[in-house]
């Protein structure tokens, strides 16, 4: 599912684009950890767009780019709501038609005072009950409103012809048919729509999980799977032989030696050396060795008639 992302630098292409900004002035993430964004085009195609809140998280507003699906203008409808793990708190609507070759702001801030509001065939704002149909854009001046500012008006005459739009690219489509810029992470891609690749990544360790941690150009460098007792044969998998030792062999676990008296009588490595033939009547003394009448207990390693 697409993140809402924050936005970045600027470009001198005119754009048709709608800047969805969502804030909020309820306790986060006590009273909402989430903003989900539902999008549904003119052809009657939803998707959904979400943003975790939080620690760790970006502060909010959220924004998310916009761009017209096959061409076409509109009208979308678009739901913004507020959840605490998969509980809706609070949410509102809004529909609109693109501007064309214009990057144009729609605020959808969630409040407290809508949580439980009913407005009927309208929807709730910071402003009360309102209609759902949107045409009051604001322009794109570089920095998503905040609930409380108000952005300037947007004035087609002018923004149409040219400014600056939010720098939202056409890389990075993902399962939304949205474009959007997210957080730059060390993937040889430029994620933040910036124009740079990569740029400000912090370099970590190598970890075996197939990303490139330490940003060198190679993924999992280091780790030897064939030999490697905690990634044997994979990432993640690791060898443990209870009862026992044993060596990652061609990426594979394989059991070298039993603590006595225990033996691997399964021949499966995954189970450890499993049995104990001190006392088992199927494996007394050693692996196979079953007592049988009259001596059908195993005491010690011996068949006995009992211990």
């Amino acid at each position: 599912m697409l993140a809402l992302a924050s936005l970045f630098a600027c470009s001198a292409t005119p754009r048709t684009e709608v800047l969805v900004v969502v804030d909020t002035d309820l306790d986060v993430p006590a009273t909402i950890d989430r903003f989900v964004l539902d999008v549904t085009s003119p052809s009657g195609t939803t998707r959904s767009a979400t943003a975790m809140l939080g620690d760790g998280e970006p502060v909010p507003p959220r924004t998310l780019g916009l761009v017209p699906e096959n061409g076409e203008l509109g009208p979308y409808d678009v739901v913004a709501r507020g959840l605490l793990g998969d509980v809706e708190v609070v949410a509102r609507q809004a529909r609109f038609d693109f501007v064309p070759k214009a990057t144009v702001v729609l605020t959808m801030h969630l409040v407290q005072s809508c949580v439980g509001r009913d407005c009927g065939g309208q929807t709730c704002s910071e402003n009360g009950c309102e209609a759902v149909v949107r045409t009051d854009f604001g322009a794109w001046t570089g920095t998503p409103p905040r609930l409380g500012e108000q952005p300037p008006p947007f004035d087609a005459g002018v923004d149409a012809g040219g400014g600056e739009d939010s720098g939202v690219s056409d890389t990075g489509v993902s399962d939304t048919g949205l474009d959007a810029c997210v957080a730059e992470v060390c993937n040889d891609a430029d994620d933040d729509c910036d124009g740079r690749v990569d740029e400000d990544v912090t370099a970590g360790d190598e970890v075996c999980n197939g990303v490139d941690d330490d940003c060198d150009g190679n993924a999992d460098e280091g780790f030897d799977l064939s030999s490697d007792l905690n990634n044997c044969g994979m990432c993640g998998r690791q060898c443990v032989f209870r009862n026992g030792e044993g060596i990652c062999n061609a990426g594979a676990c394989t059991i070298t030696s039993c603590t006595p008296p225990f033996d691997d009588c399964d021949r499966d490595a995954s189970t450890g050396c499993e049995t104990d033939t001190s006392a088992s009547a199927s494996n007394c003394g050693a692996c196979g060795n079953m007592c049988r009448n009259p001596n059908r207990a195993c005491c010690s390693g011996t068949c006995q008639r009992g211990c």
